[in-house]
Formats: C-alpha cells, sequence, structure tokens
C-alpha cells in the first residue's frame, strides 16, 4: 500500500510542477491555459521553461519515490517511468494532431533521462552510505 501511494504521490507531483510552470506561463502572458502541449505556447523560450520542468520535476518527483520507498529501488524506478510514459501515451493519443513531434519525443526522453539519473544518484548515495 505504502509503495501504491508513493507512486501515485510522485506522478502527481510531477502533474504539479509541470502544471505550475504552465500556470505561470498563463498568467504572465494572459493566454488559455492548456495542459498539454507546447503549440499554444507564446514564445519558444516557454518551450525550453515546459522542457526544463519536464526533467526537474521527474528526477525530484523519482529521487522522492526512491527514498521513501528504500528497498528495490530498480523496480520501483521502472515502475515509476512506466507510469509516467503510459500518462505521456495519453497525452499523445490526446493531441498528436496539434503538436510537433519532437515535442512527444523530447518529453518522453527528458522523462527516461530524469528517471535514470535519480536512480543513479541514489544508488551511488546509497553505496557511499
Amino acid at each position: 500500500m505504502k509503495a501504491i501511494i508513493t507512486l501515485i504521490s510522485g506522478f502527481f507531483g510531477i502533474l504539479f510542477f509541470e502544471g505550475f510552470a504552465r500556470l505561470i506561463i498563463t498568467f504572465y502572458h494572459r493566454v488559455e491555459f492548456n495542459f498539454y502541449g507546447i503549440s499554444h505556447l507564446p514564445a519558444d523560450v516557454w518551450m525550453y521553461v515546459i522542457l526544463a520542468s519536464v526533467l526537474t520535476s521527474t528526477w525530484l518527483a523519482t529521487m522522492l519515490v526512491l527514498t521513501v520507498l528504500k528497498t528495490n529501488s530498480q523496480r520501483y524506478a521502472l515502475l515509476f517511468g512506466f507510469i509516467i510514459l503510459i500518462w505521456r501515451g495519453i497525452e499523445i493519443a490526446n493531441s498528436h494532431q496539434t503538436e510537433p513531434a519532437f515535442y512527444f519525443f523530447g518529453v518522453i526522453t527528458l522523462h527516461l533521462i530524469g528517471v535514470y539519473l535519480a536512480y543513479l544518484v541514489y544508488t551511488k548515495q546509497e553505496s557511499v552510505a
């Protein structure tokens, strides 16, 4: 039960961080809030902000998940990455007509990099301690 709650909390943490970045852009430019994609963003620089928030939020949430679930870190990192990929699959299904393909590939790659880097940091820290 602890694992399920932690994985779901980590997933919602990613949604919160990315949504918060999108909310800041929405308020700053007074545009309509969209939770998916980058085609609605007012300038290209905001695309990089979204991509940075994806990588950062994935790394932070994965570190949180691995820290709370101290045992079997590889299994939980893979499971957490799978949950994220399912979410992005739903996003692709809902917005593949309006969003550029590089966005989907980039976001999925950044999620995988974030999970992998968090796993590396966690296992290195675990071996040092």
